[in-house]
C-alpha cells in the first residue's frame, strides 16, 4: 500500500510543473551582477492576445490624406485659378498697350482753338492816312487754346495778316512759341500797317468813332504745329482764319461778331 502511493505523489508532482496558462505573464528577472548594479537582463512573456502590431510611418500620411480631402482637392483648384487670373491680365495689359500703340500713330491731334479777345488801332489820328508816311498800326489779342493731351510748339510759324476784303492792312508774327497740353494762352499780335492807301471805309471807321457802320475783318494766319506724341511727332502745318466784324477802329474799338477756324494741311 505505501509502495503505490508514491506514483501518486508523482503525479502531483507533475501537476505542480505544469506550464501556466497562456493568460499569465511569468517574468523571469535576473538580479544584477555585483560590478555593475544597475544592469541586468529581463525577460517578458506577452500573451498573443495582447500583441500589437505598430504600422508603418507611410499609413500616418494616408491617415492624413483621408482626414483632409479637401486640401488635396483645393490645391490644384486654386492653382489654376490663378493662372487664369493672371493669364487675363496680362491679356488685358497686351490689348490695352497695342491700342495705345495704334492710337498714337494713327490719330492725328486736334487742332488749337482761337478767339479774338480785343484789338485796337496803333497811333490812330484824325487826318487822314492816305500819305505814304501814315500806315497805322494794329494789335489783336487772341486766346488759344489746346485741347489736346500734350504740349504744341508753334517755332517756325510764318506769320498773321489782318484783311479788309481781301486787300492786306497789316502784317506781324505769331508771338506764341510753346503751349502745355490742355491749356488756354492769351497772345497778343503786333501787326504793322500795310504800305499803301487804306480803303476809304478803314480810313472812314478811324476817323469816326461814332459810326454806325460795323467793318468786317479777316485775320489769317499760318502756323507751324508741332505735336509730340507718346511715339510719334506729328508736324502739321495749319491755316487759321478768323472773320469777325468791329464796331469802329476809332476809339472804343469792340469785337462784335466772330468766326475762327483752324484746319490742318493736308
Amino acid at each position: 500500500m505505501e509502495e503505490r502511493g508514491s506514483p501518486a505523489v508523482a503525479a502531483g508532482d507533475d501537476e505542480g510543473n505544469e506550464d501556466p496558462p497562456q493568460s499569465e505573464m511569468q517574468l523571469v528577472l535576473h538580479p544584477p551582477s555585483p560590478p555593475f548594479p544597475g544592469a541586468g537582463t529581463y525577460v517578458v512573456q506577452i500573451p498573443k492576445d495582447q500583441i500589437y502590431r505598430v504600422p508603418p510611418p507611410e499609413n500616418a500620411l494616408i491617415v492624413e490624406r483621408h482626414r483632409n480631402p479637401e486640401n488635396k482637392k483645393k490645391s490644384p483648384c486654386c492653382t489654376i485659378r490663378c493662372l487664369i487670373i493672371g493669364a487675363i491680365v496680362i491679356s488685358l495689359c497686351l490689348i490695352l498697350s497695342i491700342t495705345l500703340l495704334s492710337l498714337s500713330l494713327t490719330v492725328k491731334p486736334k487742332e488749337p482753338k482761337f478767339s479774338i479777345t480785343n484789338m485796337y488801332v496803333k497811333n490812330p489820328k484824325s487826318k487822314s492816312y492816305t500819305g505814304k508816311n501814315s500806315h497805322p498800326g494794329y494789335e489783336v489779342s487772341l486766346k488759344v487754346n489746346n485741347p489736346n493731351g500734350h504740349g504744341i510748339n508753334y517755332e517756325g510759324s510764318e506769320g498773321a495778316s489782318l484783311l479788309f476784303k481781301e486787300k492786306s492792312i497789316g502784317k506781324g508774327k505769331f508771338s506764341l512759341k510753346k503751349q502745355k497740353k490742355d491749356s488756354s494762352a492769351n497772345v497778343k499780335l503786333v501787326l504793322d500797317g500795310s504800305k499803301g492807301a487804306l480803303p476809304r471805309e478803314v480810313e472812314k471807321s478811324m476817323e469816326n468813332t461814332d459810326s454806325k457802320v460795323h467793318l468786317p475783318l479777316t485775320l489769317k494766319m499760318d502756323l507751324s504745329v508741332k505735336v509730340k506724341g507718346f511715339i510719334k511727332t506729328w508736324k502739321l502745318e495749319t491755316e487759321v482764319e478768323c472773320q469777325f466784324k468791329v464796331s469802329t477802329l476809332g476809339k472804343g474799338t469792340k469785337v462784335l461778331q466772330q468766326k475762327c477756324e483752324a484746319k490742318f494741311k493736308g
